[in-house]
């Protein structure tokens, strides 16, 4: 579904990501954990184009190519192959709820407006915002605005849909709304990659954990393995700050 081989990418003298290998397969919920600045949003960034990669190969579904000879036009169609969901929700601030998750359904999908209508208000009504199809974001808690921002990525139907910690612009009480309904979009079967620093959440609804520090995969593997018996000793330093219920009703 999903397959990243070599990936680099630097800013100036500043090499962010340092040639590792990534994977995700169909239906799986890859989270991606480490300490900020270790890569993993430039990793989501390059995935979905918003940033080219210096070097690698990239294949999302049927579509594949080599970062630093892509084509604009194979860019655009494995781009239309994943949705973002973004820390600061990134809604068009003029237009309603249901408005914005029409948009990407009009320009990019070509769709008629009462088709998208159906779809985004379906979607919305799905994130628990049917009475909220007309607000605008200034109108909207924080919680709400990134429901509506789920509630967009789901609408184009994505091979592949990246969380880029879309709890971390939330008040703590907000978080635990936006985890639940995530864990509702696991149980769809959704290729997800989640970048989140809510360690229980990653152990809760991961079938794979991907461990990143300074550019570089330290250590993956299945939640239980890489939580409970970290094998590198970086990640215990890293996880030794967290304290998990293990025994969760969402583990998959």
């Amino acid at each position: 579904m999903l397959e990243i081989r070599g990936i680099k990418k630097a800013f100036d003298a500043n090499q962010v990501l340092k040639g590792f290998d990534f994977h995700a397969k169909e239906g799986e919920v890859v989270a991606v954990i480490g300490p900020s600045g270790s890569g993993k949003t430039t990793l989501l960034r390059c995935i979905n184009f918003l940033e080219q990669a210096d070097a690698g190969f990239i294949r999302i579904d049927d579509l594949s190519a080599d970062f630093k000879t892509v084509s604009g036009k194979n860019k655009l169609a494995m781009r239309r192959k994943t949705s973002m969901v973004f820390q600061n929700y990134a809604l068009y601030f003029n237009k309603t709820a249901i408005q914005n998750v029409m948009e990407s359904l009009i320009v990019v999908k070509k769709m008629k407006k009462e088709a998208a209508r159906r779809i985004a208000r379906d979607y919305l009504e799905q994130v628990g915002l049917s009475d909220k199809f007309d607000s605008k974001p200034f109108e909207l808690s924080g919680g709400q605005q990134q429901r509506v921002g789920i509630a967009r990525a789901l609408a184009v139907n994505p091979k592949v849909i990246l969380f880029d910690e879309p709890t971390s612009a939330l008040d703590p009480e907000k978080v635990d709304e936006i985890l639940d309904v995530i864990k509702q979009v696991v149980k769809q079967g959704m290729t997800m990659v989640i970048v989140t620093h809510e360690m229980q959440f990653a152990y809760d609804v991961a079938n794979r954990v991907v461990f990143m520090d300074e550019g570089e995969i330290v250590e993956e593997g299945p939640p239980r393995f890489v939580f409970n018996n970290p094998r590198e000793e970086r990640t215990r330093q890293f996880l030794q700050r967290f304290s998990l219920a293990r025994d969760t009703e969402y583990y998959i």
